[in-house]
């Protein structure tokens, strides 16, 4: 008996069938015993699974969770090797099974001549008898097994929730064996209507688990329960409810009410302007509170693209430092017509150089600003209207025109009468007519100290010059590059300028090399542009004669340009982005 054990031990620890040898002997006694004592050969067989043959391999002292499992997982594999002969579903040990049986009914066949009938048939009692007593104790086995592990995981988990450490190597190691299931029960549960599938998974659970953990999160795994409505709304507010929400919003109780303004405002102030924009849409309050013009001192859409009536919703947050350079602003701007408008922006430094707009969208927007300080329409269209809406700006300091069109005499004329305050103009390559520059030098403040004409070619002249210094005695820098009508007569007007620090006569070439040498006794001079006009060395025996001053520093004017090299989150010095 004890060999028959430790060979059905050494089988069912591999857990695969061993090929039968067939008896060849003629004696009818052999033949019985052997016929017997197949049956016990076959590891396969659920009759070799009896208690005690677990206790000696090991699998009934459930020392550790690996234990149980692998016990478990082996009854599972005998269990599954008792199903029906006559089902077609391939299972696990089922076929060694049914070939244990196959081939005892073959050696009994074998020596039905040897063995009269009667004797046979006793010994084939037997045997089933004897397989049905071990198949009785294999269930009782089981169940036993199956207590001893639940009551084992249940002290684990026990000992695990007072104080057992997650990174051990138990619970990282997954069970090779938890993997074993039976094809025949997952393809009938399959098969099942829902109800009877509850109860083939509850059955199915009493199979070993993959980790503690895994038995501790189906213990501990939540009760779905209903719930609440997503949105809660009050009088005035609004918010969007979701399950892992404070307690304090479930009770109806805005804390927002109980902030100020103030602090709000506070709040607000260091979030950008997209979130600015999306907290409107929270409650009413807030949108209030995101609109103040406190939030919207300074924005930049440079490069960017307006959709309609998305300027007019910029201009009514009262926003006084706006950069549109390059900006493509889609009509209608505004909704409403220029004199339906009441109100008046707050902007006062507007850049819209090289920006794309409409005439009628830029006299909307000239329409509401009257209190613009700096501004600037680089290449943009210009008509009488849009001039006689820059001219009622009567505080504007800087005005950039440069490459603009649609300037006559009249339009010159009203913007130089009107802008008493302009201290920095630059009306350069706007192809002005010659009784537009003679309506220029004969109105331009008396305060300006930055003058850009540069690229009135034929137009300017060396009168206009002279008119020019009586005229403008503090100007501080002068471009007049491309206007090549100029003799040394305009230099001779030029010199009595007191406060000059930089002139541009580039490409002035009427104008003899040897005359700027004449230049050298301003004392406020210090930056003299004069490209395209001298050689190499001309130039090193003019700046020998010059050694104060600074000559051809500068390739393009900056007088009344927004944005100077690379500076391009700034206008005028002042900061567009936060």
């Amino acid at each position: 008996m004890s060999s028959r054990k430790h060979r059905g031990a050494e089988n069912i620890e591999n857990l695969c069938p061993v090929a039968r040898k067939r008896s060849t002997s003629k004696n009818s006694a052999v033949t019985v015993s052997a016929t017997k004592t197949s049956i016990y050969e076959y590891t396969s067989s659920p009759s070799v699974l009896t208690f005690e043959a677990l206790e000696e391999m090991g699998i009934g002292m459930l020392d550790s969770e690996e234990s149980s499992s692998s016990a478990m997982s082996a009854i599972a594999l005998a269990v599954s090797a008792t199903s029906d002969e006559n089902s077609n579903e391939t299972t696990p040990g089922t076929t060694a099974a049914r070939m244990t049986h196959q081939q005892t009914r073959m050696s009994l066949n074998s020596t039905a001549s040897t063995l009269d009938s009667s004797t046979v048939n006793n010994t084939i009692i037997e045997i089933f008898n004897e397989d049905a007593q071990e198949r009785l104790l294999l269930s009782q086995s089981a169940e036993k097994l199956q207590a001893l592990a639940q009551a084992k995981r249940t002290a684990l988990g026990g000992a695990s929730e007072c104080g057992s450490n997650s990174n051990s190597p138990s619970k990282r190691t997954r069970n090779p064996l938890a993997t074993v299931t039976c094809n025949n029960q997952s393809e009938a549960q399959s098969l099942l209507p829902p109800p009877q599938q509850q109860q083939q998974q509850s059955s199915l659970s009493l199979l070993p688990s993959t980790s503690k953990q895994a038995m501790m999160r189906q213990q501990k795994k939540p009760t779905l329960t209903p719930l609440p409505p997503r949105m809660a709304t009050t009088e005035n507010f609004f918010v969007y409810r979701t399950p892992t929400m404070s307690a304090h919003i479930s009770s109806g109780i805005n804390y927002f009410d109980k902030l100020s303004d103030e602090i709000l405002l506070d709040i607000f102030k260091w979030l950008p302007k997209k979130t600015l924009l999306r907290i409107a849409t929270v409650c009413r309050r807030f949108n209030c509170c995101a609109r103040d013009e406190t939030l919207w001192t300074r924005l930049d859409l440079g490069l960017r693209t307006l959709r309609p009536t998305a300027l007019e919703q910029v201009v009514r947050r009262g926003v006084p430092v706006l950069r549109l350079a390059q900006a493509e602003i889609q009509d209608p701007a505004f909704i409403c017509e220029p004199s339906s408008i009441h109100f008046q922006s707050r902007l006062q430094y507007l850049d819209l150089s090289l920006a794309s707009i409409s005439l009628g969208s830029l006299q909307t927007l000239l329409t509401q600003c009257r209190q613009l300080k700096k501004l600037s329409l680089e290449h943009a269209d210009l008509n009488d209207e849009i001039c006689f809406e820059i001219s009622q700006n009567t505080s504007l300091e800087t005005l950039n025109l440069s490459m603009a069109s649609g300037l006559n005499a009249n339009c010159v004329r009203q913007l130089m009468e009107s802008l008493t305050k302009l201290n920095s103009l630059n009306i350069s390559w706007t192809n002005l007519s010659a009784d537009a520059v003679t309506a220029l030098v004969t109105h331009t403040p008396s305060n300006i100290i930055r003058l850009n004409v540069a690229g009135c070619r034929r137009v300017l002249f060396d009168s206009h010059v002279v008119t020019l210094q009586k005229r403008c005695p503090q100007l501080l820098e002068l471009d007049l590059s491309d206007c090549n009508s100029l003799t040394p007569a305009a230099l001779a007007a030029i010199m009595k300028f007191n406060s000059l620090e930089y002139l541009s006569v580039s490409r002035c070439y009427l104008i003899p090399a040897t005359n700027f040498i004449e230049l050298k006794n301003m004392p406020s001079l210090t930056y003299l542009d004069i490209f395209g006009m001298l050689s190499d060395a001309a130039m090193e025996v003019l700046e020998k004669q010059m050694p104060k001053i600074g000559i051809n520093k500068f390739i393009h004017s900056s007088v009344g340009r927004p944005t100077v090299g690379t500076r391009r989150t700034s206008i005028w010095g002042l900061r567009t982005r936060d």
